[in-house]
């Protein structure tokens, strides 16, 4: 009985151990493979990146820009960095549905 036990040790020990092995491996080489970028930063200067400022909704393929009242509460699930991406990409620009009085 004792004997089962030691090997059941060994094995999960052995499992966990190629695990890390591949994970460590698999790592280094992602890393390596990272391209280089050169900047003519100083030390003291961080890159400014900007994000995508226009949210699209995929289902409705339609995309607001910050003018839009709903840009603030859609989350969207697709961003682009200007109209012209969002419109190449099939996307067509939100407009304000007319209003329909209402009949009594």
């Amino acid at each position: 009985m004792f004997g089962f036990f030691i090997q059941m040790f060994l094995l999960c020990a052995g499992a966990f151990l190629a695990g890390v092995l591949l994970t460590w491996l698999t790592m280094r080489t992602r890393a390596s493979e990272a391209p280089v970028v050169e900047s003519r930063l100083s030390i003291m200067e961080e890159p400014v990146v900007l994000p995508p400022a226009i949210k699209a909704n995929s289902r409705t393929m339609m995309f607001h820009t910050p003018e839009s009242p709903y840009y603030k509460r859609m989350k969207g699930d697709a961003f682009f960095h200007s109209p012209e991406d969002a419109r190449r990409a099939g996307y067509t620009m939100w407009t304000p549905r007319p209003r329909v009085p209402a009949t009594t």
